[in-house]
């Protein structure tokens, strides 16, 4: 996966390529530690001064933010503030209240809410989590193999059909027979995804409340701040209306190593997983030896659209629960890259930082608690069993 909000990303896609061709090098839990540990410091550190300096040019009173972890502060907070609201939002609003359990209020999330002193909305941002990371290149993965597994499924049953045996269990198990073919040539010859195919843009994500000053002012003011560009602009409309922007910002590395130095809460997290390493030096000499720049995903929207995308037609968590049943397509491809993506991400976040072999195959086939099964032994966990021996 290429994560354009990481510093080092051309390296942690190097990894991911060979991780999945199942070729592990001795440096690489250490290597997934470090990248973890300060490009996603540093990637939310540029996010939160960008948001800074964007709402002190767009907001018209002084603002504060509140920290978010779960979606029910958000939603919550979309329907108890100043805003006016159409017979729409009232009614959408009305039915969260009788029972917001039904609306995922307990998704986590990390991020914060931008209000004005009266608790109207002018942004919020997000850093995504591992899982929706793994499940999205996951999904790109699975995208850019499902033609080559679909094709060679075809093939197999020109064969057979010529023999004039035809039946829904047989083409089952000609898709079946095709992913065996592709995850045995994985197998052999490994696997290199394109850049493009694995990207992804959105780990760090703010929404920008438009008050009345419209998309113009927004743009204006966004190509005025120094160090920023805007590299991609699409519209949506339909059940989702909003514009959608691909910024690029450039890192100001004396600011983040400033504020790295002074987060000793930070600092005290991931202690346990760089334990012999002096973190003030080797964080400034490390997020200098990637890129400067991030990426992160920018909406644009009206506090009408915000709440039907969080408790209206188009809610996010509903995308997401069908774009998790839309995976079953891809087989087991699609369901084994995603688990050794999750496991890579899990390693940089333990204290674990030497591992014999990467657990989880393409070519494999596994349950889900092989993977929660590997994951706690990195935090040394115990197994959930009734017998522990």
């Amino acid at each position: 996966m290429y994560l354009s909000a990481f510093l080092h990303r051309s390296e942690f896609f190097e990894i991911t390529n060979r991780w999945l061709s199942d070729k592990l090098e001795p440096e690489d839990p250490l290597k997934i530690t470090r990248m973890i540990s300060y490009d996603s410091f540093a990637a939310w550190e540029t996010l939160l001064l960008f948001i800074n300096e964007l709402l002190a040019s767009l907001a018209h009173s002084p603002f504060k933010k509140t920290p978010i972890s779960h979606k029910k502060v958000l939603k919550d907070f979309l329907c108890h503030n100043s805003h006016s609201k159409s017979d729409r939002i009232k009614s959408l609003i009305s039915e969260y209240m009788k029972m917001p359990e039904f609306y995922y209020v307990g998704s986590p999330i990390t991020g914060y809410i931008y209000h004005d002193h009266s608790n109207n909305l002018i942004s919020i941002c997000r850093i995504k989590r591992t899982r929706r990371i793994a499940e999205k290149a996951g999904r790109y993965a699975s995208i850019h193999i499902y033609n080559e597994v679909n094709s060679l499924a075809k093939e197999i049953l020109k064969k057979r059909t010529k023999r004039k045996i035809l039946s829904e269990l047989l083409l089952h198990n000609d898709y079946i027979e095709a992913e065996k073919q592709i995850m045995l040539q994985i197998r052999q010859n490994g696997i290199k995804f394109p850049v493009d195919s694995m990207r992804i843009n959105d780990i760090l994500g703010t929404k920008i409340i438009d008050t009345g000053y419209g998309e113009n002012k927004l743009e204006s003011i966004l190509t005025s701040l120094p160090g920023i560009s805007i590299i991609d602009k699409k519209k949506h409309s339909g059940n989702y209306n909003a514009i959608h922007y691909i910024i690029e910002l450039k890192a100001n590395f004396d600011y983040i190593t400033e504020k790295f130095k002074k987060n000793s809460k930070y600092q005290h997290s991931i202690k346990s997983r760089l334990p012999n390493v002096r973190l003030n030096e080797d964080f400034a000499g490390f997020i200098t030896t990637g890129a400067n720049t991030i990426h992160l995903d920018l909406i644009f929207t009206t506090f009408e659209e915000l709440v039907e995308s969080e408790i209206g037609r188009s809610m996010h968590e509903s995308r997401i629960f069908l774009q998790r049943q839309g995976q079953e397509l891809y087989g087991n491809i699609s369901l084994n890259i995603e688990y050794i993506i999750e496991y890579l991400l899990a390693v940089g976040l333990s204290p674990t930082v030497s591992i014999d072999e990467i657990p989880i195959k393409i070519w494999g086939r596994y349950l889900p608690d092989t993977l929660s099964y590997r994951i706690r032994r990195l935090y040394q966990m115990p197994e959930y069993s009734l017998i522990d021996e």
